[in-house]
Parts: C-alpha cells; sequence; structure tokens
C-alpha cells in the first residue's frame, strides 16, 4: 500500500499543478490594444509670386581668332634681320617689319634696269633732236631745190636763145634732180621719226614695268605685318635661307576673338539672333550680350561679348545652330587684371535671352517627374498638378501656366505622395535653422 502511495503521490501534484496553470491562463484579463496612429509628413512649402524672368541659354566654345594668316615669302633670299617681336605669342602692329630678307640682289636688279632705262631715255632725247635736224635740213634743201628749179627754167629759155650751150642746161637739170631727191630722202627719214619714237617708248614702258618688277621684289624682301596681331607658330628664324613660297609663320589678329557657340532649337526659340538674307552686303550686328566664363584656375573671370552672326548651316549630326560671339579687346591688360584670352581656350557661356513675364520661377527640385508638382492645400494635404514649363536650366524651372499666385509649393521629396495625403508643413524658424 505504502508502495502505491508513494507512486501516486507524485502524479496527484503533477497533475493538480497543470491543472491550475491552464485555469490561470483561461481567467487571466486581456491586455487593451493601443490604436496605431502614422504620423503626417513634414515638409518645406514655397508661396509662388509671378515675376519676370531673363532666359540665359547656357553653350560651350572655344576662343578662335577673327583672322588667322600664314606669312608666306614672295622673294627667295637669306633672312638678315628679325623683328625681336617675331617669335612664339610676341605682339606686333600694323605695318611692323617683322622680317628682312637680303636685298642685295634685288638692288642690283633695280640699278640694271634703271640704267637700261636711263638709255631708252638718251635714244628717245636723241631721236627728237634728230627729227628737229631734219626739220631744218628739209627746210634748207626745200630752198636749195628751188633755188635749182630756177636755175634749171633759166638756162632752158637762154638754150632755146642759143645763149646757153646745151651742156650747161643739163647740169642745171641734174641740179635740181639732186635736189629733189637729197628732199625726198630727208622727208623719208623724218617719216619714219614716228614709228622709231613708238618703238623707243615701248621699250621705255617695257623697262618701266621691269623696273617696277624689279623694285616690288625689293620691297617684299621686307616682310610686313598685315594687321596687328600675335605670333602664333614661328617656321623661320635669322641666317635661314628661304625660297619663294615659304611658309615663314602663323599670325592671327588681336584686335578681337570670336567664339563659336552650339544652340539647340529649343534655345533658339528664346534667342532674338542675327541673320543674313541675300542681297544684303552690310553687315549686321546685335546687342545681344554674352557672358562668356574661361574658368581659370579658381578665379571665376568673366568676359563681355555679343553675339555678331549665325552660321548658315545646321550640324548634321548634332541638329545644332551655331551662333559666333565677339570679344573686343581679348588680349590687351584689362582694368580688372584678368589674364588675357588664348587661342583655343575652353570658354563656358550665358547668352541673354527673352524676358519671360509673369512667370513662376521655381527650384528645380519642386518639380517632379512629367512636370508635376506637389501643391498643398490649405488643409495641409498633397495635390498633385500638371504644369507647363516654359524654360528649365541647372538650378531653376520656369512654369507659364498650372499653378497661380499664392499656391503653396512643396519642396520636401516625398517617396510615396498620393493625392490627398495629409502633411505637416514646417514652421519658417525649422526651415531657416535646417
Amino acid at each position: 500500500m505504502k508502495q502505491i502511495l508513494r507512486f501516486l503521490l507524485p502524479l496527484a501534484l503533477l497533475g493538480g499543478s497543470v491543472g491550475i496553470g491552464f485555469y490561470l491562463m483561461n481567467t487571466a484579463p486581456e491586455p487593451k490594444r493601443k490604436p496605431h496612429h502614422q504620423a503626417a509628413p513634414m515638409v518645406e512649402v514655397l508661396e509662388v509670386q509671378p515675376e519676370s524672368y531673363t532666359v540665359k541659354v547656357k553653350s560651350r566654345g572655344t576662343v578662335t581668332p577673327r583672322t588667322k594668316s600664314t606669312l608666306v615669302s614672295e622673294v627667295a633670299g637669306r633672312i638678315v634681320e628679325a623683328s625681336p617681336n617675331f617669335r612664339n605669342g610676341g605682339f606686333f602692329e600694323a605695318r611692323e617689319v617683322l622680317l628682312r630678307i637680303d636685298p642685295a640682289e634685288h638692288r642690283l636688279a633695280v640699278a640694271n634696269i634703271d640704267a637700261d632705262l636711263q638709255g631708252v631715255e638718251a635714244k628717245l632725247v636723241e631721236l627728237q633732236v634728230t627729227a628737229d635736224n631734219l626739220k631744218k635740213s628739209i627746210d634748207i634743201e626745200n630752198q636749195h631745190r628751188g633755188l635749182a628749179r630756177k636755175q634749171y627754167q633759166r638756162n632752158g629759155e637762154l638754150h632755146k636763145d642759143g645763149t646757153v650751150a646745151k651742156i650747161v642746161m643739163e647740169q642745171s637739170e641734174q641740179e635740181y634732180l639732186a635736189r629733189n631727191a637729197s628732199l625726198q630722202s630727208l622727208k623719208n627719214s623724218l617719216d619714219l621719226i614716228p614709228a622709231q619714237r613708238r618703238t623707243l617708248e615701248a621699250e621705255r614702258k617695257l623697262k618701266l614695268v621691269q623696273k617696277e618688277t624689279a623694285q616690288l621684289g625689293l620691297d617684299r624682301t621686307r616682310i610686313l605685318a598685315p594687321y596687328a596681331g600675335r605670333v602664333l607658330v614661328k617656321e623661320a628664324d635669322l641666317g635661314q635661307s628661304v625660297s619663294k613660297g615659304s611658309s615663314l609663320a602663323t599670325i592671327y589678329a588681336v584686335d578681337f576673338a570670336e567664339v563659336r557657340l552650339p544652340i539647340t532649337d529649343r534655345q533658339s526659340a528664346f534667342l532674338d539672333l542675327p541673320e543674313n538674307f541675300r542681297g544684303e552686303s552690310k553687315p549686321i550686328s546685335t546687342g545681344l550680350p554674352v557672358t562668356l566664363f574661361p574658368h581659370i584656375g579658381v578665379k571665376k573671370d568673366q568676359w563681355q561679348g555679343r553675339i555678331v552672326r549665325t552660321e548658315g548651316t545646321i550640324d548634321t549630326r548634332t541638329r545644332q545652330l551655331y551662333v559666333v560671339a565677339q570679344v573686343d579687346d581679348p588680349y590687351g591688360r584689362q582694368p580688372d587684371g584678368k589674364p588675357p584670352l588664348k587661342v583655343g581656350q575652353f570658354l563656358e557661356a550665358e547668352i541673354q535671352g527673352r524676358t519671360l513675364s509673369g512667370a513662376y520661377v521655381l527650384p528645380r527640385k519642386a518639380v517632379r517627374a512629367n512636370d508635376e508638382v506637389f501643391l498643398v492645400t490649405p488643409e495641409s494635404r498633397i495635390h498633385r498638378k500638371r504644369v507647363e514649363v516654359a524654360w528649365r536650366d541647372d538650378e531653376h524651372v520656369v512654369v507659364t501656366s498650372g499653378i497661380e499666385a499664392g499656391d503653396r509649393l512643396s519642396l520636401t521629396a516625398l517617396s510615396y505622395a498620393p493625392d490627398g495625403a495629409p502633411v505637416t508643413i514646417k514652421k519658417e524658424t525649422e526651415i531657416q535653422n535646417k
């Protein structure tokens, strides 16, 4: 019996414990559940007002010279003189002597032709003297011929009377014929004078042309700068022998520089660009300003220019139109101390375009995909709305319709914002301290 009780007593205790446990679990009070409230997102808002906005079209280009030329030797010879400015990067003025080629041979050519010309001039003077002498000789011979004719007539009459012998009459006749022949010879010589003069004058003209050609060759031994400019690449120097047609240097003008800027069709719609038309030879200029940024070092310098022309073709690869900006005196010392521009230098440009009136200038982050904005209603709820964007750049989006003055625009990026979703507006102090 004791053994049975020893076995059943632990089982009774275990069963009682389990029963008490189940009883406590079933009779325990249920915990109260607190309702879950989702916090409305906090947004930064902007109250929009219409304003005027001037479009600035951005582009990029490189500095190019207005005029770029290759200096070429027009005569052969050895370079005997070079200007100190004739070096890479050297500045020079118009008509400045950059190089001088040995002129000795060309001076001799001029002197030789000048001597020939003096000989022709002397022949012309001699021919004129001969013509004058012939005229005087003809006058004298006319007088002798008249006397011979009278003597011949007198002897003929006396021979009829038998006073003069026949031989005397024949001698006077021969004298008269001889005078006629001499007179005719003098006239023939005088008639040849104009032809001889024309020959000598033609020879003189030829010598003058030859002298001018030789003088031109002598003048061309001095290589003159065609305009005020700068040496880009020097290709010849002192002591070097050059032939006709040899390249001496590449130079460019420095009165102003040009920058070729590409623009798209959309950008051109906001620019009043100058256009050239057939039949209008007068160059067209415009006051359309452009600001250029060289980005030299850490300092952001600015150059002011103007759009002077548009090119007559559109790039078939990029479908862009190129406009040309002009910068005056780009290589001179500037009052603000900025360095001069350099040919080939890369520039960023801002072209001043048209002014849009009554537009809403919004931060770029305020306009979402598909030109959609999030407006905040007076009840602090989101209202999604499409707007019409007229212009956008890196910082702003210009809207012309879709919103009204006084509308509150959410500037905070919301990952999920269904139409009508509640929001909490940041206070002004919170926005400033952010």
